[in-house]
């Protein structure tokens, strides 16, 4: 396993339980793997249309309150890694136009000492009923389709 030495472990947390369990997966691995673990959040700054006026004036509470959520979503991240024993995990707030998933695939692409991606099932709303969330799956699509070669654990 010394070849993972030095390697980082990706998390991609939402702020929901799957996304929580698959961050303490990641911990538990990352001692024996000799591998520091990341937690990304991602938040889509583009709001779906140019709107003047007072849909305007939602638009940016929306992202204010997007970027809020975000910041709790890091602060529960880094309590859950100090519950497990580990203070040094990192935390990467992403924010752009991108969907999710292609904020959380760049920043994988960008960062060479990547090991693997780990992510839960499902997040947030409707989609928790099915088998695989729509982000997941888009992201392990995304993945192939840029033939990455960036081993992904979904935790179920």
């Amino acid at each position: 396993m010394g070849a993972m030495s030095g390697k980082r472990i990706v998390v991609a947390v939402d702020g929901s339980e799957t996304a929580r369990e698959a961050l303490r997966f990641a911990l538990q691995m990352a001692p024996d793997l000799r591998c520091s673990v990341t937690a990304v959040i991602a938040v889509q700054t583009r709001m779906p249309g140019y709107r003047a006026g007072y849909f305007s004036f939602v638009d940016r509470h929306i992202l204010s309150e997007l970027k809020q959520f975000a910041a709790g979503v890091a602060e529960q991240a880094k309590q859950i890694a100090k519950d497990a024993g580990d203070a040094s995990l990192e935390t990467e707030i992403l924010e752009g136009d991108k969907e999710i998933f292609e904020q959380i695939v760049d920043f994988v692409a960008s960062v060479p000492e990547t090991a693997f991606l780990v992510m839960g099932s499902y997040g947030h709303g409707v989609r928790d009923r099915l088998i695989l969330g729509s982000t997941t799956q888009r992201l392990i699509l995304e993945i192939a389709r840029r033939q990455m070669g960036t081993p992904v654990f979904v935790v179920p």
